[in-house]
């Protein structure tokens, strides 16, 4: 436990840039878990923990002595500065620093696995849900296409620790993307509202990349026009369109089965 106080106060200002700026954790090259649960997953996943915050209300339960079994630093802050450094109304009472973990796209090339592609998606909650998607129907990993940080604490939460289990690469361009993953051998798929073709219909024979695009604007249409062809998730009923985050969970679970 780090208990010195020009040592807390530091830490508790780092901390509260690293959780609000994206500029700061990249300078880093680590990224804020909050809660006890996400806490848990990561290190249960071996990814590295520098430090965790924990209120001062919550030194005497369980999750502190599982830090010290495991040898984690953790140092105790009052309920009111807790409060103040996290992203949410009803903090859970826990707040790690970890070391980024983002892979190459070779990395995730190499194994010729299903692959989803966020380009420029810009919702934090869909963004996770889709890692936490894409593990659970098999894919070999993300890539995060412009867009969101896939370190913001809201994407964090939202892939409910899948984050830490599956790989994650983090490119500029979409277009540059789809151009590198065609070159890698994978037939890419882009995701669009009417008039593709179904999942179940997408042919086999060379690993897939699905890629989706941004909430209000869609897929570029020069993006769409480097893949391979445009998948859609047939639909009954009146709705506009299905949520980013729902169609791609369907083109995975779809693909996952052919």
């Amino acid at each position: 436990m780090i208990n010195r106080a020009g040592d807390k106060s530091t830490l508790v200002q780092r901390v509260r840039r690293l959780v609000r700026q994206r500029s700061a954790r990249r300078d880093e090259g680590v990224y804020i878990v909050e809660g006890p649960k996400l806490v848990r997953e990561a290190l249960k996943a071996g990814r590295s923990v520098e430090v965790v915050l924990v209120p001062e209300s919550a030194t005497s339960e369980q999750f502190v002595e599982e830090l010290n079994q495991k040898n984690v630093p953790w140092v105790e802050v009052s309920e009111q500065i807790f409060s103040s450094l996290s992203s949410t109304r009803n903090p859970q009472p826990a707040l790690a620093v970890l070391d980024e973990h983002l892979v190459s796209l070779a990395d995730v090339t190499v194994t010729g696995g299903l692959l989803l592609v966020l380009a420029e998606v810009a919702d934090p909650g869909n963004a996770g849900t889709l890692i936490r998607s894409a593990e659970s129907f098999g894919a070999s990993g993300v890539v995060f296409a412009g867009g969101v940080d896939p370190f913001n604490p809201k994407v964090v939460r939202a892939s409910a620790g899948s984050l830490f289990r599956l790989p994650v690469v983090c490119l500029p361009d979409p277009l540059e993307t789809v151009q590198a993953l065609t070159e890698a051998g994978y037939a890419c798929w882009a995701a669009i509202p009417e008039e593709g073709i179904a999942p179940e219909e997408v042919p086999t024979g060379q690993p897939v990349a699905v890629i989706v695009g941004n909430e209000p604007r869609g897929l570029a249409t020069k993006v769409q026009a480097a893949c391979a062809g445009q998948l859609q998730i047939p639909t009954s009923g009146h709705a506009e369109s299905l949520n980013v985050a729902v169609a791609g969970s369907v083109a995975l679970y779809a693909l996952s089965r052919r």
